[in-house]
Order: structure tokens, then C-alpha cells, then sequence
């Protein structure tokens, strides 16, 4: 919330000086309020509640709505058509008038995060923590969920572990599957974590059909190269690059899962041609033609047709040396 308080810039006049009187705002400051004005109000929210409500009261210029409960179901009922509007009509103010204006934009986006966490559903703050659960209900390791998959602890790190992940996976993925499909915007959460389920039931599948290639594995993975580190450095640059072309450039949902599987496919595509090079007998074929059928299994399901070209290159069937498994 810490945001909330830059509005010592242009936002301020904007919403905090009463009547707009005693100060001067700037043509930004203007148009950006008439484009939340505009917004709100195309969704029977007047301007007034709309401050009230992203500001948690705290604007002069907001009014409280005679029933909060009952305006909180109706403002929040909206907020997909309304910060949709205002991202759309923002583009181009800060093309134009604006893009000197940081503050003003940094104030427009607090706002929204308000609204945004004041409408999530109770389960964006509990969906990790139940799912990790599933885990432990399930007598495994709390651990493995999310765990680091550069270093190849998917299933276990032991043998012992493996055959009880895989004798156990139907049970976890029974827990977690209700969980998962209860919570609106599972898909959301779990994407900024890059997890998806219904991947990762595939990808698990795939592991526990061969175990002794898996384990071999972690003999590999257990230490990268500065190959493998340099194509996670460049993973990282091109996602937060991601992050900014999405935002100056407001991409729509497509867009932006499009730019990412990119992203994606790239990272998974260099992570595993740099450990097929390393000097070391555990990094064959097999070991490294399985964890590539994982890492393509682990992608949603709109890269492979978002990113066609691309995915059919790295995750072509050859490319899983699926041959090669027979000798363990």
C-alpha cells in the first residue's frame, strides 16, 4: 500500500486536493482522470465511489456508497471492464502526454492494485499453502511442490522417495485437483509460479514411467555449468523484458502468453542443449532426451499452438531419445 502515499506528484491534485481548486493539474493529470472517469462511470460506478473505493477512503474527493457490502459486489462485479478500459485508453496517453509522467502512472497503478486485491477471491491467499498441503496430506514432502527444477528434484532424490512420490501421485493429484478447480483464479496464481496442473500430471507421469532415467538425472543436473547458468541468465532478462514490453505496450492476454511460451520454450530449448554438453557420463541422451519430454509436457496448452514452429523444433519426439531409455 506504500504506493498509495507517492500521490505527492500530479495524483495528488488529482485526488486528494478537495473541489480540484487549489492546485494546477497538468494535462496528464486531466486526461488521466477523465479516463478512470470515463471508465467507472461506463460501468454505472460513479466517480466518486470508484475514489472511494480504490483509495480505501482516504480520497477527498471520494464518496461512500450508501451500502459498501452490497457497492462491493457491484464494483467488483465490474473490475475485468473497468481496469480492462483504463489499461486500453492509458496506452496511448502515456505514448503522448504522459510519458514524462511517472508518478501520475505509478499512482493509476496503485489504484488498480487496490481494486484488484480488494476484489481477489479468499483463495489467492491460501491457494499455495492448501496445494502444499496436498503434499503432506498425502505423506510426502512439502518440498517437492515447486521445487527447483534446474536441479532435477521433481519426484524425490532418493529411490525410496520416487517409488513412494509415484505410488502415491494419484492420491496428491486427487487432493489437489478440487483445490485447484474451487479457486477462480488458480490459473493466474499458479501461472506466476509457473505451475500448471494439469501439465504437471503429465510431467509426473512421465517421470515415474522411468524412474532409474530420473534418478540417473540428478547426478547431472545435481551441479550447472556456466552454460546452463547463462541460459538461465538470459531467461530472466527475456521475462523481465517480457514484463516491461506487456506493460508500456499493453498486451492483451494472448499477447502475453504468446511472448511468454517464447520465452519459455527458448529457456527449456538452451537450458537442455547446454547440460547435453557437459562433461559428464550422466548427461547422455537418455537422461537428457527425459527431462526434455518433462519440460515440454510442463508447458500449458496454448504454447505448443501459440508457438507452433518453435515448440514442434524443441519438443520434437526424436528429441527425447526415448530409445536410448532401454539400457536402465
Amino acid at each position: 500500500m506504500a504506493a498509495i502515499y507517492i500521490l505527492a506528484g500530479a495524483m495528488t491534485v488529482l485526488l486528494m486536493t478537495p473541489n480540484y481548486v487549489t492546485s494546477q493539474p497538468d494535462q496528464c493529470t486531466l486526461a488521466a482522470q477523465n479516463v478512470m472517469k470515463t471508465c467507472s462511470e461506463g460501468a454505472s460506478i460513479s466517480m466518486g465511489n470508484f475514489l472511494w473505493f480504490v483509495t480505501n477512503g482516504t480520497s477527498t474527493n471520494g464518496v461512500a456508497p450508501s451500502d459498501p457490502a452490497t457497492f462491493k459486489d457491484q464494483i467488483c462485479a465490474v473490475e475485468p471492464q473497468v481496469t480492462g478500459c483504463i489499461f486500453n485508453q492509458l496506452g496511448q496517453l502515456f505514448k503522448t502526454m504522459c510519458s514524462g509522467s511517472p508518478q501520475t502512472l505509478a499512482a493509476v497503478q496503485n489504484f488498480l492494485f487496490t481494486y484488484d486485491n480488494k476484489c481477489a477471491h479468499p483463495c489467492r491467499a491460501t491457494l499455495i499453502d492448501s496445494l502444499r498441503q496436498c503434499y503432506v496430506s498425502s505423506g510426502l514432502s512439502a518440498d517437492l511442490f515447486l521445487s527447483n527444477r534446474t536441479a532435477g528434484h521433481v519426484i524425490g532424490s532418493t529411490e525410496s522417495e520416487v517409488t513412494t512420490f509415484c505410488n502415491k501421485r494419484a492420491t496428491l493429484l486427487g487432493c489437489m485437483k478440487p483445490i485447484h478447480d474451487n479457486c477462480p483464479e488458480a490459473l493466474q496464481i499458479l501461472s506466476a509460479a509457473d505451475f500448471h496442473l494439469p501439465s504437471y500430471e503429465k510431467g509426473v507421469t512421465i517421470l515415474c514411467n522411468h524412474p532409474l532415467v530420473y534418478l540417473k538425472g540428478l547426478e547431472c543436473f545435481d551441479e550447472p555449468t556456466p552454460q546452463v547458468e547463462a541460459c538461465v541468465q538470459k531467461s530472466q532478462q527475456a521475462f523481465l523484458q517480457t514484463q516491461i514490453d506487456a506493460q508500456a505496450k499493453h498486451f492483451t492476454q494472448e499477447q502475453y502468453v504468446t511472448a511468454t511460451c517464447k520465452v519459455t520454450i527458448y529457456q527449456a530449448d538452451c537450458d537442455l542443449k547446454a547440460w547435453l554438453k557437459k562433461n559428464h557420463e550422466a548427461c547422455n541422451k537418455a537422461v537428457v532426451g527425459l527431462r526434455r519430454e518433462m519440460e515440454c509436457s510442463l508447458l500449458p496448452p496454448n504454447c505448443p499452438i501459440l508457438q507452433k514452429p518453435l515448440f514442434d523444433t524443441a519438443c520434437h519426439e526424436d528429441t527425447f531419445h526415448k530409445g536410448d531409455r532401454d539400457n536402465f
